[in-house]
């Protein structure tokens, strides 16, 4: 399923644009987290683990989680299994296995409007995620994405993960932009304090609306 939109006819003005052009008015660039930013997978991921831990009797509270996913999955299945010792080394490429091999993600639509308008005025645009590589790199594919996020920093790229600045930096740095001319795009306050730690300007994803992150949309 190809998610980008037919270059070949020009398309009608969308009702966003006006307001999409104020965000990125003074922009170079712009740099999206994954998880939540650019899909919204919580429940898929949280599904997926939870058949991952059944086996071992260890429940996972959608409300914990909810307040937690934006951790390393590793730290996520050692603070649910407490005092016990679990096989991670295991449970973790069983829990990317069934992510991958369940149903596609839903997309978050007014990210995705940003990214397309950035497109459009010719502005460079990246992933910026905690998450692994592959995680993310089968899903842009399956999605059609690949032409609108060309470049991608996961997990592995960086020395350091959320909330230190590596990953936005490191994004920066693929697109040829100065973080100060970056706009970011984060959902979790890990990757909210990595973009500002970066220096970047900051919209917040909250109930699938982009929110400027106080004094730091405008010049």
């Amino acid at each position: 399923m190809d998610h980008r939109a037919d270059r070949d006819e020009p398309q009608p003005a969308s009702e966003t644009e006006p307001m999409v052009d104020e965000l990125l008015q003074g922009v170079d660039g712009v740099v999206v987290d994954w998880d939540g930013t650019v899909v919204d997978n919580a429940e898929l991921r949280l599904r997926a683990l939870q058949q991952a831990l059944a086996p071992y009797d260890v429940d996972v509270d959608p409300q914990w989680y909810a307040l937690n996913c934006g951790l390393p999955i590793r730290e996520v299945i050692a603070r649910l299994a407490g005092p016990r010792t679990l096989p991670i080394e295991e449970i973790v490429p069983a829990s990317r296995r069934l992510l991958l091999g369940g149903p596609p993600p839903q997309l978050v639509d007014s990210t995705i409007d940003l990214l397309r308008r950035a497109e459009v005025l010719g502005l460079p645009r990246a992933v910026a995620s905690a998450a692994a590589g592959v995680l993310i790199h089968p899903v842009i594919e399956r999605l059609g994405l690949g032409e609108l996020l060309p470049v991608v920093v996961t997990a592995e790229m960086v020395t350091r993960g959320k909330p230190a600045p590596d990953a936005y930096l490191e994004a920066a740095r693929l697109i040829g932009r100065a973080p100060a001319r970056c706009l970011a795009v984060d959902d979790a306050p890990d990757g909210i304090a990595s973009a500002l730690e970066a220096g970047m300007r900051v919209l917040a994803v909250r109930d699938g609306l982009l929110v400027p992150v106080p004094g730091l949309i405008s010049d």
